[in-house]
């Protein structure tokens, strides 16, 4: 059962600690109750990464806060090909909310940038990859149809939907101003995400400028509409 409450973090309120080992924290709980465990990932495979509760109050918060940020780069890693591998419902459902979403923002990333690099030679490519954005854009709006959706699969699909509908817009302009480049600023300026193997770290790229994803864990969150002012 969940004994620990803490203000300190803006998503993590509550962990459980071991039956046995009270020392030993388990798994972390969202606000809304999402649960997550510590874990890290070893050759490909997510193994049990308990946190220790152990000396000054301040020395085991940050080996909390290592836990935690450990826990989500892993879960992560795995989810970059996982998201390309499973179908959509099992992907979103099968890993914490946050983690969803980012995977989608990696496939749409992924499926834009691979369509730009080849669209000079393909004339159809970019076509194809804004029917998919679309095509996977409906089949989001099929699953929320679902009156057995419990709540926090429910908050988090609409999540995913509000995002990824401002990147199947993104899509569609890109394709109707003919961008058939990479390189080019229309694209260039779009928010971009990437799992970078060689850094083990996500990178998110706006223009000529990276930032580093910074593994805090969000719960399930609701997002604004994306427009020109948010």
């Amino acid at each position: 059962t969940p004994h620990f409450q803490s203000g300190l973090f803006d998503s993590l309120t509550e962990v459980t600690f071991d039956k046995v080992d009270k020392t030993k924290m388990l798994e972390m709980f969202s606000q809304q109750n999402e649960c997550v465990k510590f874990v890290k990932e070893v050759d490909g495979l997510l193994e049990p990464n308990p946190v220790m509760a152990v000396g000054n109050i301040e020395v085991w918060l940050q080996s909390l806060v290592d836990g935690m940020q450990t826990a989500i780069r892993s879960i992560i890693k795995m989810a970059n090909s996982a998201v390309f591998e499973q179908e959509l419902e099992q992907f979103i459902f099968g890993h914490p909310a946050q983690i969803s979403l980012l995977g989608v923002q990696f496939l749409w990333t992924a499926d834009m940038q691979g369509a730009l690099t080849i669209a000079r030679k393909d004339k159809t490519a970019m076509s194809k990859a804004n029917k998919k954005a679309d095509a996977l854009l409906k089949e989001m709006i099929t699953i929320t149809q679902r009156p057995t959706l419990g709540k926090n699969e429910r908050k988090n699909l609409e999540t995913v939907i509000t995002v990824h509908v401002h990147q199947r817009d993104t899509s569609d302009e890109l394709t109707k101003k003919r961008v058939r480049d990479p390189s080019d600023f229309e694209w260039m300026k779009q928010c971009r995400f990437y799992w970078r193997d060689e850094l083990n770290t996500v990178i998110i790229s706006i223009c000529d400028v990276d930032f580093e994803y910074s593994y805090e864990y969000l719960g399930v969150k609701e997002r604004l509409v994306i427009t020109p002012l948010t």
